[in-house]
């Protein structure tokens, strides 16, 4: 049957009021009509607010464009920060994992790609697999992030050096401090006294399923963003000060094979950029590559966006052998009771991190919770809605009501993502949905 013309206004309506949201949340309450005076119970729409563009593709890129605008603010400017941070010293820092086994990868030279482990005369390792690999895999091969052998990757090790990047990073962040103040000839109290350190950070999993940190930094006076840092601290000097910092940070974890204790570090490759005064742009284009990774996944996919419920859940999940391995390995380490404290099995859809996937420091620049007030006072202008929505509204259910509704949803959200080429600079949606 076709439906009416009411029919299809009234899904829009719902659909428009959730923001376009997949799975948008119910609330029941009493609603009062201004004009009418008439009150009655009603449901209300609101967003699911979730990050994950797997999960919901409509909230995903609101949430991505919300973090667009805490970089693009912390480096050039702009929502409650000081225009000035422009010319103080700013980093793009890559922080990776150490190797827990051979695994293939894609390596280039130019626009040729090289072939992926060209290893002469290495042989096999213990479990018969060749630890040499001559395929030269194009981009988005699905082999890439796989261990040579299975067997070997050391996955208990890769997924406790996950649980320990939170301690690692703030172990991190307070050597920085140390490292400047070295530099300079001061205590970290003296130095604390002039220098503000402020960054921004969001994780993103490798296809070998360990953690990278992306992180934006910048050095201030200690005023904050309208103080310009002393003229000793320049960006060589901060340059400087991040790798001796990640060089020299460790923390205590579990050992493998047979160790008991260890200590967790940084991997080898470590990426510092320079980001010029000189160019504001540099910070649009940082600002999109650190917001696409606040809105992932440990894997990308749907089926790591919740936590796991049992071991069983972990066997019927459709993704490549190595990380369900990973996922394996996190809950069966969750039961054991000197890790109890890293929370294994609550964390292991995200292969045992349990931190934040992106995080910034105070003051380097305005929040999530500003930006949404700040977009609903927007929406509402200064007219007065028809419809009092204050009182109590309760939980009544998930998702829409209507199949229509759903289908629709994710057909505006489809056509609103191919129309964007960038995260805009302004996102307008209805008040109440955010």
């Amino acid at each position: 049957m076709v439906s009416s013309a009411a029919h299809w206004r009234a899904v829009l309506a719902e659909v428009d009021q959730a923001g376009l949201c997949s799975h948008p949340i119910r609330l029941r309450g009493l609603v009062l009509d201004r004009k009418t005076g008439e009150l009655a119970a009603r449901d209300l729409l609101v967003p699911c607010k979730d990050r994950r563009s797997s999960v919901c593709p409509a909230c995903s890129r609101l949430y991505q464009a919300d973090a667009w605008q805490l970089v693009a603010a912390g480096l050039r400017g702009g929502k409650g920060v000081d225009p000035a941070v422009l010319g103080h010293p700013q980093l793009f820092v890559t922080l990776t994992a150490p190797s827990f086994g051979p695994v293939h990868s894609r390596r280039l030279n130019g626009d040729r790609i090289l072939p992926c482990r060209p290893r002469r005369n290495v042989g096999s390792c213990p479990h018969g697999r060749s630890l040499s690999c001559l395929e030269r895999h194009g981009e988005g091969a699905l082999i890439l992030g796989d261990p040579l052998c299975g067997s070997c990757f050391d996955h208990r090790g890769a997924v406790l050096w996950n649980a320990h990047v939170p301690r690692l990073w703030e172990r991190t962040s307070l050597r920085l401090y140390r490292e400047v103040a070295r530099a300079a000839g001061l205590s970290s109290a003296q130095l604390r006294a002039r220098v503000r350190l402020s960054y921004l950070k969001v994780v993103e999993f490798q296809r070998r399923g360990l953690v990278h940190l992306h992180v934006v930094l910048r050095a201030d006076g200690a005023n904050g963003s309208a103080d310009a840092p002393p003229p000793w601290l320049g960006a060589a000097t901060l340059n400087a000060a991040v790798r001796d910092a990640v060089v020299g940070a460790s923390v205590a974890m579990p050992g493998t094979l047979g160790v008991n204790i260890v200590r967790a570090r940084w991997g080898e490759q470590i990426d510092v950029r320079i980001l010029e005064n000189s160019e504001p742009d540099e910070a649009v284009a940082i600002a999109a590559y650190v917001a696409k990774y606040a809105t992932k996944t440990a894997d990308g996919t749907a089926w790591l966006a919740h936590p796991i419920r049992s071991a069983a859940q972990i066997e019927r999940l459709e993704l490549r052998d190595h990380v369900v391995e990973l996922v394996r390995t996190a809950w069966r380490l969750g039961a054991r009771k000197e890790l109890a404290h890293l929370g294994l099995r609550a964390h292991a859809h995200a292969l045992g991190y349990g931190g934040q996937f992106s995080s910034k420091s105070a003051r380097f620049s305005t929040t999530f919770k500003a930006l949404r007030a700040a977009r609903v006072a927007f929406a509402r202008g200064d007219g007065v809605d028809e419809i009092d929505y204050d009182g109590e509204w309760r939980f009544s259910g998930r998702g829409y009501l209507d199949p229509l509704a759903s289908e629709l949803a994710h057909l505006l959200s489809e056509a609103s993502r191919g129309g964007r080429r960038r995260v805009p600079e302004a996102v307008p949606i209805s008040a109440r949905a955010r």
